[in-house]
Formats: C-alpha cells, structure tokens, sequence
C-alpha cells in the first residue's frame, strides 16, 4: 500500500496530466472522480469528517495541507481544509502540525512582500 502523502500527489499528477490532456466536460468528469478518489470517494464527506473529529480525516486533512499538492483548484480544497481544521478539535501534536504549516505559509507570504 502507498503512503498517504505519496498517494496524494500520485492523484495530483493524475488530475494534472487530465487537464492537460482533456478539455470541458470530458476534464470535469475525470476531474471529478480523480478528487473523489483522493478523499476515499467523496470530497464533499471530508469536510463532515473532520467537523466530527474523525481521526482519518483529520490526518488527510493534515498531510494535504503538508505536502502542498499542485493541480486544477488545489488551493482552493488546501485553504477550505485549514478553516476546517482550525475549527477541529486537535490533539496537541495535530495542533503542531498545523501551526508549522501556517507559520511556513505566514513566512512565505512575508518574504513575497520583502521582495522589490
């Protein structure tokens, strides 16, 4: 079986080369069902997930936002995932884990500002 953050940018690459290759309806149905795939079958079912504490989804939730994932509106699904998770009750390593995300991400956009 593959790790989770491995399997999350092997669906990543899926999805790119998709809307690489594929265009309108054929791109949003196989758009559709590479997400799906990637969030154990339904995207719409993380977000219920993590607003229950499930612990799975909460680590899916966490390693997303890790590994940073690049494909059709992957900033998007990251962002929702950060307003869901600091709404989740985490434990205090989870908790951690998504501070260093926002501190990276904080720091990123400082640098981005620095810059002439």
């Amino acid at each position: 079986m593959q790790n989770l953050p491995d399997f999350i940018r092997d669906i990543a690459k899926q999805i790119r080369e998709a809307h690489h290759q594929l265009r309108g309806p054929k791109f949003t149905a196989e758009y559709a069902a590479l997400v799906d795939r990637m969030f154990a079958d339904s995207y719409a079912k993380i977000f219920e997930n993590l607003q229950a504490g499930n612990g799975s989804a909460i680590e899916f939730g966490l390693v997303f936002i890790e590994v940073q994932p690049y494909f059709f509106r992957s900033q998007y699904i990251r962002t929702q995932l950060i307003r869901k998770l600091k709404q989740t009750k985490l434990s205090s390593l989870q908790a951690e884990r998504l501070k260093r995300v926002l501190d990276s991400d904080h720091e990123k956009k400082m640098k981005r500002k620095i810059r002439i």
